[in-house]
């Protein structure tokens, strides 16, 4: 609990000071991939496999995916990753229930989707900021050791939302057995990706890719809308769409495609009708900052900010703590102006902006620390993460 950790009586006062100097600036470090991911390597083990492939599949298909597919990073940058939209229930929350359609840890607010039938969605929906529209990047998930080739790309369509396609999209393809000369069908793993921004894609068909390299922007093309502004991602495996996240209702997997599962639940933000009220901290979800140092923080959302609350890592708050109640804030105003998004929608932006010296105590370092504003009628916003660094 961050108030053990600090002593935060229920006042805030200079004991607070090592959480409250966590909120600064944006640096511009990279911030690709989650912890962890860099230092995994993916040997392509069904090179040494000489049997029949599809023999070895047919046998048991999720010991296979399990064995043989490489563990995938979410496919955008982290400080852009606001979170899943229609995220499925993978957990027995109901077991009694029988409806599939049931929402996410029981919350109405957290929409599901069948994945395999029902919907005939049939894949993940990575959100990002609409704010940051054309500035939000597509980067390749897979990991070190992967051989991964640009199969297929097209962004010659307008941002312009439509009722039918996918619009723009770009293809990913990773040899299973490290050897790209190897078309034959259970050697391929891919992973698509639409509604791409016009003209973003920077990568050819036939390129090779490395971990975290940028593909393209994320865009507004096909059957997509502002507000939840998306890339539309399918992971294929011998002509079947899977479920990267593993759980109870996940049939097709007995081990997540994700790297670290846990980590990305963790950090995505479930909000009904996300972008509405969604926050972000120097136009970002996520934030690095240096220690030592005098640091601009912004907090954005369209709603008015009454209170800036600290999560307390389970979905709640710490009761009691308001940032904006501490006296030792520099420079501290609010402002509201209206933002025109590319539909020509206007929305009303609150923002409150101070400065505070980052001096951080050690225990906090290279830590992610969750913020979420309070409105004046009690709703909460998402979750914004900090982590200070020397």
């Amino acid at each position: 609990m961050i108030c053990s950790l600090f002593h935060v009586k229920s006042h805030l006062n200079r004991s607070l000071l090592p959480l409250v100097g966590l909120l600064i600036a944006s640096i511009g470090l990279p911030a690709l991939a989650q912890p962890g991911f860099d230092s995994y390597h993916f040997d392509s083990p069904l090179q040494h496999y000489t049997g029949d492939v599809d023999a070895l599949y047919n046998a048991d298909p999720k010991a296979f995916y399990a064995t043989y597919l490489p563990k995938l990073t979410i496919p955008l940058r982290r400080d852009d990753y606001f979170g899943v939209w229609n995220y499925r229930n993978h957990n027995d929350s109901w077991p009694w229930s029988g409806d599939h359609f049931i929402p996410y840890d029981n919350d109405s607010d957290k929409r599901t989707y069948r994945f395999s039938s029902g919907s005939g969605h049939d894949a993940t929906d990575w959100l990002v900021s609409f704010r940051n529209w054309g500035a939000n990047e597509v980067i390749n998930p897979f990991p070190n050791g992967a051989v991964v080739k640009v199969t297929s790309a097209h962004d010659s369509g307008p941002d312009v939302p439509d009722t039918w396609s996918l619009g723009n999209t770009l293809e990913l393809t990773c040899y299973l057995d490290g050897d790209a000369t190897n078309s034959n069908f259970n050697n391929r793993f891919r992973i698509s990706f639409a509604h791409l921004k016009q003209h973003s894609i920077v990568v050819s068909v036939g390129d090779f890719v490395v971990p975290g390299q940028v593909l393209a922007q994320v865009g507004n093309s096909g059957a997509t809308s502002l507000d939840v502004t998306h890339i539309h991602t399918r992971y294929h495996y011998k002509g079947k769409r899977l479920d990267p996240f593993n759980g109870y209702w996940n049939k097709d997997l007995s081990e997540p495609l994700l790297f670290d599962q846990g980590w990305v639940e963790s950090k995505t933000n479930f909000v009904y009708r996300e972008n509405l009220k969604h926050l972000t901290l120097n136009d970002a979800f996520y934030v690095e900052m240096p220690n030592q140092s005098w640091n601009t923080y912004t907090f954005k959302a369209f709603h008015e900010i009454e209170h800036i609350r600290i999560g307390d890592g389970n979905g709640g708050i710490e009761p009691g703590l308001d940032i904006l109640d501490n006296p030792n804030l520099s420079n501290l105003r609010r402002s509201t102006y209206t933002f025109t998004d590319n539909d020509g929608s206007n929305w009303t932006v609150h923002e409150v902006r101070f400065r505070w010296y980052q001096d951080a105590h050690a225990s906090v370092l290279n830590k992610e620390i969750e913020f979420l504003i309070e409105t004046p009628n009690g709703d909460l916003s998402n979750r914004v993460f900090v982590k200070v660094v020397d």
